[in-house]
């Protein structure tokens, strides 16, 4: 009996851990999370599979908050998607739409900033069934830029925004 209440505790000591009390909190959720910016240039099919499947994980993740637009700060994702078999001659049509070359930029922003900051870039190969694969990989580099830039994302959480001037206002 005492080794199951060990590993009970020890159970819920990394629940505690993971996912820690302000993010189960009603009504903080969005304040807890970080946002992430997903930006698709994907016409292709396997290239738009793999990018509807990261926005779905950055959508259930319970780390990150999916936006649409950058909001005052996060982690951008730029995918644009190039289908590796399209128009070559001497390759079967059979073959176009499976496979895609997915070029990824992670930029950091926030709006105290005057653009997006370049962090990494990687191109990569993703065919159609593989898009949940890779998209999980890429959503773990998003996790290893979150923590690298942890203390940047602290200071502009805790730094207030600075007033904005009477011609600021008139143009909000």
């Amino acid at each position: 009996m005492k080794p199951n209440i060990a590993a009970s505790i020890g159970m819920l000591a990394a629940v505690l851990l993971i996912f820690p009390a302000q993010a189960r909190a009603a009504g903080n959720e969005n304040e807890t999370r970080l946002s992430v910016l997903v930006d698709c240039h994907c016409s292709d099919p396997a290239g738009e599979s793999f990018c509807s499947d990261f926005k779905d994980k950055v959508r259930d993740s319970v780390a990150y908050r999916l936006v649409d637009h950058a909001d005052a700060y996060g982690i951008g994702v730029h995918l644009w998607c190039v289908d590796l078999f399209a128009g070559l001659p001497g390759v079967d049509s059979k073959l176009s739409g499976t496979m895609s070359a997915v070029s990824v930029a992670f930029t950091i922003y926030s709006d105290r900033l005057p653009g997006e900051v370049y962090e990494d870039s990687s191109v990569f190969r993703v065919g159609k069934g593989a898009a949940d694969e890779m998209s999980g990989r890429i959503l773990a580099a998003v996790g290893q830029l979150a923590t690298a830039n942890k203390a940047v994302f602290e200071h502009i959480r805790a730094t207030p925004k600075p007033a904005a001037t009477p011609t600021q206002r008139i143009i909000e």
